[in-house]
């Protein structure tokens, strides 16, 4: 998906479920101008549901109630209210949803937990949307979204294109993680500084903004090319962090990402 060179960028990373904070990114988006665009970058769904807040543990933050199927619904709802402006990219548990191996943080199966969970008509919508969601968002000034780490081996951007999404519900995840483009985009935790570059360099990026793993204090600036964020799951109401960028503003690197300027907190 390629971004537009001007207007405000709001991206967030993994609600996974988290009905409050995905409205309050809806309205961070609505009170922005009018050629705002906000993105995530995937795991809009799969939360905890076995937990009381009495019984809550600290290593998932803030208690919450996993309400997937409203946030789904609110952000098909979103794209049609501002066509073009409202995305999400695919992560790796709405992938589990249209071909990818079955996530299991929460459940054995969260594909079927989650579809169990929602009239059949509804399911297959969701499917219908997930299958839209582009793997990476790249703009004109360098900055580059997707869901996990840059690891994966990108030639030329054509290479998104040929990826297929379905046939790897059987696969364990170290298979899957091999498979060429699609494996380390969806689960990669770690990108060495070269293979970030390496991953940019075709798509006229200089920085790359993903989050699928947990950062306590909101993010982690990882040499000069990557910048982890954690907007919302297993992290305390405190520490959550959404990125917002000038879309006509190069930015050199991911030092120029400043806190409480790019880097804002959710509920601050």
């Amino acid at each position: 998906m390629r971004l537009p060179a001007s207007g405000r960028l709001l991206a967030a990373t993994d609600i996974q479920g988290n009905l409050r904070d995905f409205q309050r990114m809806l309205a961070l988006f609505e009170e922005s101008p009018h050629d705002s665009v906000l993105v995530f970058t995937g795991d809009l769904i799969h939360g905890p549901d076995e937990y009381t807040e009495d019984h809550w543990p600290d290593y998932l933050g803030t208690p919450y109630k996993d309400e997937s199927p409203e946030v789904v619904r609110l952000l098909a709802e979103a794209q049609a209210r501002y066509p073009g402006r409202v995305h999400s990219l695919l992560g790796n548990h709405e992938h589990s949803h249209v071909g990818g191996p079955r996530t299991a943080k929460f459940h054995h199966d969260e594909a079927q937990a989650l579809e169990e969970r929602m009239s059949p008509e509804d399911a297959e919508s969701m499917r219908a949307l997930f299958r839209q969601f582009p793997l990476v968002a790249a703009a004109p000034n360098g900055v580059v979204l997707l869901h996990a780490s840059p690891s994966a081996t990108l030639n030329h951007v054509d290479e998104f294109k040929s990826v297929e999404l379905e046939g790897y519900a059987h696969m364990g995840i170290e298979e899957f993680f091999h498979i060429p483009v699609l494996g380390a985009t969806l689960w990669s935790r770690m990108a060495l500084p070269e293979q970030a570059r390496a991953f940019l360099k075709p798509l006229g990026g200089r920085i790359a903004i993903y989050g699928h793993d947990v950062v306590r204090e909101g993010y982690e600036k990882v040499g000069d090319e990557q910048l982890c964020v954690s907007t919302s799951f297993a992290l305390f109401d405190k520490d959550k962090v959404y990125v917002e960028l000038d879309l006509s503003k190069t930015y050199p690197n991911v030092h120029a990402l400043r806190d409480g300027v790019e880097l804002k907190r959710l509920h601050g």
